[in-house]
């Protein structure tokens, strides 16, 4: 076998060993659907913690998508944030970023899964803060639209039962970076929320832009769109069209996160 043949049958491996869930077994429960996958080959580690399953790109060293489920008993948790950040574990140094990376860049340490949404255990506490699950974020971003959204998809959870989290950033082919390592910085981020029970879904893609905290109806999109701006393709229950825009509905009031105050 040539040299260069066998350079790009090992480049196309990497970039669809996403595709198979053996390497998700011991978190299954965060792909109950299939894996996702991405639509371009890319050098990639799967990442398996009790809390999330993620596909770390070894290049851009961000997880091209984080999945977790999410119940109404994990919105009840009261630990507070360790802000332990620290390289992954299951990433060997030079195929991982590490929180000096972030230092004096102008970037929070943005998470894709959130902190709070694993205040109820201290090992998951923990592994949120992996740098696997962080992308460069804006801070006038992370502390207000996206945390906005993060806090309605508690809400949602806290009302409807289990859901299922779709997250990841939108990369451009070559842009801007930051740290000694060269993290990728993206251009926006997206969030996919799945109700199984109800056979719902609703997507969001925020730009990295200084985004105040308020409406969230402008960022919606339907999971198509998501599915082509990151390049990826999500696993969805059936009876869920991917190409129509869905907008989740509570049952009730909770506080005031109540969806139809922002979709």
């Amino acid at each position: 076998m040539g040299t260069r043949l066998l350079a790009v049958l090992i480049v196309v491996f990497l970039g669809s060993a996403d595709a198979s869930g053996a390497p998700f077994d011991t978190c299954a429960e965060h792909v109950p659907f299939g894996v996702p996958t991405l639509t371009q080959p890319a050098r990639v580690t799967p990442i398996c913690h009790p809390g999330y399953a993620a596909l770390h790109d070894d290049d851009r060293l961000v997880s091209r998508w984080v999945a977790f489920r999410l119940t109404a008993k994990h919105t009840f948790g009261c630990l507070a944030r360790t802000n332990d950040f620290h390289a992954d574990e299951e990433l060997p140094p030079g195929r991982r970023a590490k929180p000096a990376d972030y230092k004096r860049s102008g970037y929070d340490q943005g998470h894709q899964a959130p902190a709070d949404d694993f205040a109820w255990s201290v090992p998951q506490m923990h592994d949120s803060f992996s740098m696997a699950n962080m992308t460069p974020q804006l801070p006038r971003l992370n502390r207000a639209e996206w945390e906005r959204l993060e806090e309605t998809v508690r809400a949602w959870a806290w009302e409807r039962g289990a859901l299922m989290i779709y997250v990841g950033p939108v990369l451009a082919a070559t842009g801007e970076t930051i740290g000694t390592d060269h993290v990728a910085v993206p251009l926006a981020f997206w969030k996919v929320i799945v109700d199984p029970a109800r056979r719902e879904a609703i997507a969001f893609v925020l730009p990295q832009a200084n985004v105040p905290k308020g409406d969230l109806a402008p960022w919606v999109k339907t999971v198509a769109e998501v599915e082509k701006m990151a390049g990826i393709r999500l696993p969805l229950p059936d009876g869920i069209d991917a190409s129509a825009v869905t907008a989740l509905s509570l049952p009730g009031s909770c506080g005031p996160y109540r969806l139809e105050q922002y979709v």
